[in-house]
């Protein structure tokens, strides 16, 4: 053997025991993380001397001095279509119209976005002409009313096609704030204190990502905040620094734990078929015929993969089915309580607070968003184009499923994210909409909560029902928009359904709804779902929507800004929302919507523990057997 030979397999040797050290004997008990909070202690102008802030500042002002309120993105920011796009866009008085307040003065909006309109977000009637024409979509954000106003424009024809607004609620930003919000993480006196000098732009991921700690003032006073988050995967620990951007400052920072991985920075063979994706599932739609099911499906800007207008043996089923949102909550088991609270506390004049749960803990994290991969901001993305592959149960076809892969880059590493949607189509006329969570994400106590709307198709005339709880054998019909748990149910029909959708002259025309109780898939916890039934209304949900609610307030799901509680959908088109709650488990032997990469035969290799959540829905003719 060649000296060479010998360093090298020397150096593997001693690589493959030090690895196998790390995995098998360091005690996660002797971490020296301390989950806490960090205050920031310093005035926000400290920021305002930073150049790309300062520039950022000075281009406000002078377009507030000259009389106009946005400040549009820069031309490196689109592409010369998306030029002419904005150009229309700042002369247009529809999409101007919410620039100023009802003393006509000028607020403060931001361009975030002008990026080709794909399918999902346009409706039927801009829909026909983005057909033949090319369609652009851009986003604007109001700082002052938190609000967002969307336009679809026709760049062929120089033409605003349609200008829609969204109150209380935020866009993705623009890639300016997105660099903004890493020169305030990374010049940040707490980020530096913390991490014992200046951060490095490498350990920086999510600048980009929506982000808040409970109670704080982008939730309280409702600001535009993003989560840079620094991880160091071999100290197993990550400091998240929310930015403030409407006050251009840190708000808060926060320690937390990644758990234990050895998982490699790069794994060479994921790559992305963006061009792919995005020609043949984002800016058109598929179709696919099989066990009497026709279905239409295409892959959103943000609301996941989307299943619509599917019939089964010829009739409506579902005008469309999808997962708009995974809000992700990370649970502090210590910190508040070294705050002291006899006393309000105040950052730079703004109230902070911290939920205390039984424990003294509270709540921070993330909104996931899942969309195409390009002419999207969202952060997980398509890992290949969808599959549809056969259902079998005992060896027997029973079905097909749809499945559309979601992943960051270099998921299994801490703070990162993988999830899937699939639509399940049995033979019989049923189908289920899951999702499923392949972890492993930013910690060990992690809640995931994704959103589901289902808008069903039974007629035009639906009646909702939820089984009583009463003792008796029938249920109650709902006459207003409202909401329901599944936790608290203790009986089902048929020892499985708890509501129904029907048609109002045809009772036994409809489906049951079978939440999931851990009965679909070994070892799986249930869904703990919160439901709601509204009334269908196009803007609440049938083009792309942006981030709904909060990822860490546990008692608000997001649907609940639609709700009105004398809506009137008995006998109305309604939309079913279904909202799961679960909690991962890294524990060893218990592990659950996590994954790691460990040590086996000698060579590492990704593990998972996925945890699927999602309602079965039955025809009435079916289950009432």
């Amino acid at each position: 053997m060649s000296r060479e030979l010998k360093i090298s397999f020397l150096i593997i040797l001693l690589g493959a025991i030090g690895l196998t050290y790390y995995w098998f004997y360091t005690d996660e008990s002797k971490s020296t993380l301390s989950e806490r909070v960090v205050l920031p202690n310093h005035s926000a102008n400290i920021y305002r001397e930073l150049p790309k802030i300062k520039s950022y500042l000075d281009d406000v002002q002078k377009q507030l001095k000259s009389g106009r309120a946005i400040l549009p993105l820069m031309n490196s920011e689109m592409d010369s279509e998306g030029i002419k796009a904005q150009a229309l866009l700042l002369r247009n008085q529809e999409f101007l119209k919410d620039t100023k307040n009802s003393n006509g003065e000028l607020q403060h909006n931001d361009m975030m976005s002008i990026r080709p309109a794909i399918t999902s977000v346009l409706s039927s009637k801009s829909r026909e002409i983005c057909k033949t024409h090319k369609c652009y979509q851009a986003l604007k954000y109001n700082f002052v009313t938190n609000s967002t106003t969307q336009a679809i424009v026709d760049v062929d024809s120089l033409k605003v096609l349609e200008v829609k607004r969204f109150a209380n609620m935020q866009p993705d930003i623009s890639q300016r704030l997105k660099k903004i919000a890493q020169d305030i993480a990374l010049n940040a006196p707490e980020v530096k204190k913390e991490l014992g000098g200046s951060p490095k732009f490498k350990d920086m991921s999510m600048a980009n990502v929506r982000g808040s700690v409970n109670d704080s003032a982008c939730e309280n006073e409702k600001h535009l905040c993003v989560a840079p988050t620094f991880s160091y995967h071999d100290k197993e620990e990550a400091l998240w620094a929310i930015v403030d951007l409407t006050d251009l400052k840190l708000a808060v920072a926060k320690w937390a734990g990644l758990g234990k991985t050895s998982t490699p920075a790069c794994i060479s063979e994921r790559t992305l078929q963006n061009r792919h994706v995005m020609e043949n599932f984002c800016q058109k739609d598929s179709h696919y015929s099989s066990d009497n099911w026709k279905i239409t499906y295409r892959i959103t800007g943000s609301d996941g993969l989307e299943v619509i207008d599917a019939t089964f043996k010829g009739e409506k089923v579902i005008k469309s089915a999808k997962i708009v949102d995974w809000h992700v909550a990370y649970k502090a088991k210590e910190g508040a309580s070294s705050l002291d609270d006899s006393i309000d506390s105040y950052v730079d004049g703004r109230r902070v607070e911290y939920v205390k749960g039984d424990n003294d803990e509270f709540f921070f994290g993330y909104n996931d968003a899942m969309g195409c991969p390009m002419f999207s901001t969202s952060v997980v993305l398509p890992f290949n184009a969808p599959r549809i592959n056969p259902l079998l149960k005992d060896g027997k076809k029973v079905g097909f499923y749809l499945l559309q892969d979601y992943r960051n880059p270099k998921w299994p590493m801490a703070c990162n994210y993988r999830y899937e949607n699939r639509f399940e189509f049995y033979s019989d006329g049923s189908f289920r909409v899951v999702g499923v969570n392949k972890g492993r994400g930013c910690g060990k106590n992690a809640i995931y909560r994704p959103v589901m709307r289902i808008d069903m198709e039974v007629s035009n005339q639906e009646e909702f029902y939820t089984y009583n709880q009463n003792g008796t054998e029938d249920w109650t019909k709902w006459l207003v928009e409202g909401r329901d748990f599944q936790r608290e149910a203790k009986r089902y029909f048929k020892d499985k359904y708890l509501y129904k959708i029907v048609d109002k002259s045809n009772s036994k025309k409809g489906y049951y709804v079978e939440p999931n109780r851990g009965q679909f898939t070994e070892g799986n916890r249930g869904d703990n779902a919160t439901i709601f039934v509204t009334l269908h209304k196009e803007d609440e949900g049938e083009q792309d929507l942006m981030t709904l609610g909060s990822c860490c307030k546990l008692s608000e799901e997001g649907v609940e800004r639609y709700l009105e509680k004398t809506e009137d959908i008995d006998g109305k088109n309604i939309v079913f929302w279904y909202v799961p709650r679960v909690r991962n488990d890294a524990r060893e032997g218990h592990e659950y919507c996590w994954a790691d990469t460990v040590l086996e035969d000698g060579n590492l290799k990704v593990k998972i523990w996925p945890c699927d959540v999602g309602p079965m829905f039955v025809p009435i003719k079916n289950g009432g057997l």
